[in-house]
C-alpha cells in the first residue's frame, strides 16, 4: 500500500498489569519520554515500576490504559481515583512516545480520562507536566500548552531538587546537626527505623500523617484531611514492601508526652542497581515548630540512608514552590533545583 494512503489505526485498551510484555513496553515508553524531554532526571527503578502497576494502594482506585497505533504502544495513561477521602478528585499521568506525537494521541487519551473519571463521579481532574524551573535545564512547553488547550489551569507547582548523599562536608554537616540538637535535645528524642513503624509510635504517626494534606501547600487543589488509622498505616507499609521499597523514617518524639511531633520519610529501593533514593513527606506538628525539628529529622535520616544503603548516591525530592521553610532546609542540605512538575486542574461542571 502507498504510504501516503495508509490510514493509521489507533485504539485505547486497558492494561493488564500482569502482562509483563505490555508493562515492559510502558517502561520503555517512559524512559524514551524522559530521554527526549528530561534527560537529567532519574529513571524508574524497573523492579519497583513493574510491581507498582500490579499493587493496590490504600485510598486509591488505579487503572492503566495504552494507546496502541498500528500495533505499537504509542502512549499510555495511568488514572488514580481517590476513594474514601476526597472522592471528588482524580489524578492522571499521561505520556506519548516521542515517535508518535502530533497525531492526536494525547487528545484521545485525555478525552478518555475525562470520560472515565466523570462517569465515576469525579469532578476535579488533575494532570502534571514537566516544566522549566529558573536557570535549570529547558523543558518543552508543549505539555503545558496541551493541558491549557484542553481546559486545564495551573493549580500547583512542585519543584524537583536533587542532592548527592555527600553534598555536605563533615564540618558543615556537624554544624547543622549541633544547631538542631541544641534547639531540640531538651524536649525531643530522635528515633530512626527502616520498614514498618514501631508499635509504640504507630498511633501518633497516624495523627501526624493525617495532617499532611492540610499542612503542606496544595495550591488550588482542594484536599480534605486523610483519615489515617493503624489499619490504613499498616496497609501503606505493606504496599511499599510489595513494590520493593524500603521506607526509612526518622521521628522526633516529644519527651513529655511520647507523641511523634515530626517525621521524615525516604524511599530506598531493594534493587541493587538503584543508586538514588526518593524523599517522601517531611512534616512538623505546628504546635512544635521553632525547634529545628525539620532539620534534625532530615539529617538523622540522611545518616541512616548512608549507613544502610551506601550504594545510594543521590536523593530526589520535590516541594511546592511556595514552601519556603522546607526549601530553605533542603538548600542548606545541598539540594539543587532541576525542573518542576506543574500540576494542572480541570473542574467539570455538572
Amino acid at each position: 500500500m502507498d504510504a501516503a494512503r495508509h490510514t493509521r489505526v489507533m485504539e485505547i485498551i486497558p492494561v493488564d498489569p500482569a502482562d509483563d510484555r505490555t508493562v515492559g513496553e510502558i517502561l520503555a515508553l517512559v524512559n524514551a519520554v524522559l530521554s527526549a524531554d528530561a534527560p537529567e532526571n532519574r529513571r524508574p527503578v524497573e523492579q519497583t515500576f513493574r510491581a507498582e502497576l500490579r499493587q493496590e494502594r490504600p485510598g486509591l482506585d488505579i487503572a492503566y490504559f495504552a494507546a496502541v497505533e498500528d500495533g505499537a504502544l504509542a502512549g499510555y495513561i495511568g488514572i488514580a481515583l481517590m476513594v474514601g477521602d476526597n472522592p471528588h478528585l482524580a489524578m492522571a499521568e499521561l505520556m506519548v512516545h516521542p515517535d508518535h506525537r502530533r497525531r492526536g494521541i494525547g487528545t484521545t487519551l485525555i478525552d478518555h480520562y475525562t470520560e472515565y473519571a466523570s462517569s465515576r463521579g469525579r469532578t476535579d481532574l488533575t494532570a502534571g507536566t514537566l516544566t522549566t524551573w529558573g536557570d535549570g535545564p529547558r523543558r518543552p512547553e508543549t505539555g503545558a500548552r496541551f493541558l491549557e488547550r484542553n481546559g486545564y489551569t495551573l493549580a500547583l507547582v512542585n519543584v524537583h531538587r536533587r542532592s548527592r548523599t555527600d553534598a555536605l562536608d563533615e564540618d558543615a554537616e556537624r554544624r547543622l546537626w549541633d544547631q538542631a540538637l541544641a534547639a531540640s535535645e531538651a524536649d525531643y528524642a530522635v528515633r530512626s527505623w527502616a520498614g514498618p513503624a514501631p508499635d509504640d509510635l504507630i498511633e501518633s504517626l497516624c495523627r501526624l500523617d493525617a495532617m499532611t494534606r492540610t499542612e503542606v501547600p496544595t495550591g488550588d487543589i482542594e484536599l480534605e484531611a486523610e483519615q489515617v488509622d493503624v489499619e490504613r498505616a499498616r496497609a501503606k507499609e505493606a504496599a511499599a514492601a510489595a513494590i520493593h521499597e524500603v521506607p526509612l523514617k526518622t521521628a522526633a518524639v516529644h519527651r513529655a508526652t511520647g507523641e511523634v511531633v515530626a517525621y521524615t520519610h525516604l524511599h530506598a529501593y531493594r534493587d541493587p542497581a538503584a543508586e538514588y533514593a526518593t524523599q517522601g513527606m517531611t512534616i512538623v506538628d505546628p504546635a512544635h515548630r521553632g525547634h529545628r525539628l525539620g532539620m534534625l529529622v532530615k539529617l538523622a535520616n540522611l545518616r541512616q540512608l548512608r549507613e544502610r544503603y551506601p550504594r545510594v548516591q543521590e536523593i530526589w525530592t520535590e516541594n511546592a514552590d511556595v514552601n519556603d521553610h522546607m526549601i530553605a532546609i533542603n538548600t542548606a542540605l545541598g539540594y539543587e533545583a532541576v525542573d518542576a512538575l506543574s500540576v494542572y486542574q480541570r473542574k467539570l461542571t455538572s
